[in-house]
């Protein structure tokens, strides 16, 4: 499988697939960084999303409005993947660059 494949991949099945690749690929820096950024990104998210949908009256709406935005960035991240280009997110990428991506090596 390519390094491209992986990196989508890890985007794919959010953290699941991203500590996968984290703990199978130990050379591949790229799949390594999109994996790490991956796990950061999908568990802010669902954190997030479960403190949206306590809000009364408002949650509902935002969260609808949240899961479309994430989708949006997951997509916008794998179309990167699949061009090989690695785009990091402002404060998810630094730490999944200085703490995730080191979990597994």
């Amino acid at each position: 499988m390519s390094s491209r494949s992986k990196a989508v991949l890890s985007y794919l099945g959010l953290y699941f697939s991203g500590v996968l690749f984290l703990a199978a690929e130990k050379k591949d820096e790229f799949v390594r960084k999109s994996a790490a950024q991956s796990v950061v990104l999908s568990l802010t998210a669902l954190l997030f999303r479960n403190f949206l949908v306590l809000m009364p009256i408002v949650g509902t709406g935002l969260t609808v409005l949240f899961d479309i935005i994430f989708a949006a960035v997951l997509v916008f991240l794998m179309v990167k993947a699949a061009n090989s280009i690695y785009f990091k997110l402002p404060i998810i990428g630094e730490i999944s660059e200085n703490y995730v991506a080191n979990w597994f090596k």
